[in-house]
């Protein structure tokens, strides 16, 4: 495409216009489109500046403040400049990568362009130079699940499961598009202003599979990795439902169902450990039937594990 100037205009309150200008001294006329969302103009806006030319992530979104870091990567506030819609672009330093990081990194940016769910963080664009890759993304407001049960200490059962079939319905999605996200945990759920606007994020550690396709590299947080890939037997996408019955516990506990001193420890109760949901007094207040899931989900051998669609139909969702 020839060089254009994209201006974004507004005209009443269903429709958001962009201007398409020509540059100077050229035939063509000056033309408008309009869009019937907001999201849907911004999407245009950048999609027309990124055809014109190659554009670099300055020209398209202003950076802000610095919302969080990682190991190889740090998450700022972005704002696009032709909506003013604010948005997370995470930064990663290329110089940082190992070879096998950047194939990670590969096919988390793969599968965020696959994925469509409102209860999965959305992918709006991704950038890159000499030195960054920069993928931005939804912005949530809430922050992290897990600085939310920190200041909470547990959830009441009407909280939970209102959490809780939300993180079922979006990994029963991921199952069905062949996605195992293998590192569910607080930290990479995000919450917004209310308990039905949770969000899945953090597909670094994700694989597409096909249907009986058994993993074998282990990987995930430790408390909540699931018995079969701690016993290095090979793994399947059973392992996700196991790492939310680990969240479901903890909404409901305040604490980790296996928990210790080392990781010698956790392993050894992940392994063989039963969680006690009886004689413990905090579980009283929990109906059995929210129990009862958690054990479904809690179940050791991965072949009699509840998967997300069995969960979901559980009588703990109908109360």
């Amino acid at each position: 495409m020839q060089p254009l100037q994209i201006e974004v205009v507004e005209n009443g309150v269903h429709y958001f216009g962009i201007d398409i200008i020509p540059e100077p001294g050229s035939a063509r006329e000056k033309r408008t489109v309009f869009a019937r969302s907001q999201e849907a103009q911004r999407r245009w806006a950048t999609a027309l500046c990124q055809a014109t030319d190659k554009v670099s992530i300055d020209e398209v979104y202003s950076i802000g403040a610095q919302l969080g870091c990682g190991r190889f990567a740090k998450v700022c506030e972005a704002t696009h400049k032709h909506t003013g819609i604010k948005s997370a672009v995470k930064i990663i330093d290329k110089s940082t990568l190992k070879a096998h990081e950047r194939e990670l990194l590969r096919t988390e940016i793969a599968i965020l362009k696959l994925v469509h769910h409102p209860r999965i963080i959305q992918l709006y664009d991704v950038y890159e130079d000499r030195q960054f890759i920069f993928i931005v993304m939804e912005l949530v407001s809430g922050g992290e699940l897990f600085n939310c049960i920190v200041k909470r200490a547990r959830y009441t059962e009407a909280e939970a499961r209102l959490i809780m079939y939300s993180l079922l319905e979006s990994v029963h999605y991921l199952h069905q598009l062949g996605i195992v996200h293998r590192d569910l945990k607080p930290e990479n759920i995000l919450c917004g202003d209310s308990l039905t606007e949770i969000k899945i994020a953090d597909f670094g550690l994700s694989k597409l599979v096909c249907p009986d396709e058994v993993m074998k590299v282990p990987c995930g947080t430790l408390n909540y990795v699931a018995p079969e890939v701690l016993a290095l037997v090979g793994y399947g996408r059973e392992a996700d439902l196991w790492s939310l019955g680990v969240i479901m516990y903890l909404l409901l506990r305040g604490e980790l169902p296996f928990n210790g001193k080392t990781k010698g420890d956790v392993i050894k109760k992940t392994l063989h450990a039963v969680v006690d949901l009886e004689t413990d007094p905090a579980w009283r207040r929990i109906s059995s039937a929210g129990k009862e899931l958690l054990r479904g989900l809690l179940t050791k051998d991965p072949a009699t594990r509840l998967t997300a669609q069995d969960a979901l139909g559980h009588d703990w969702f109908s109360n």
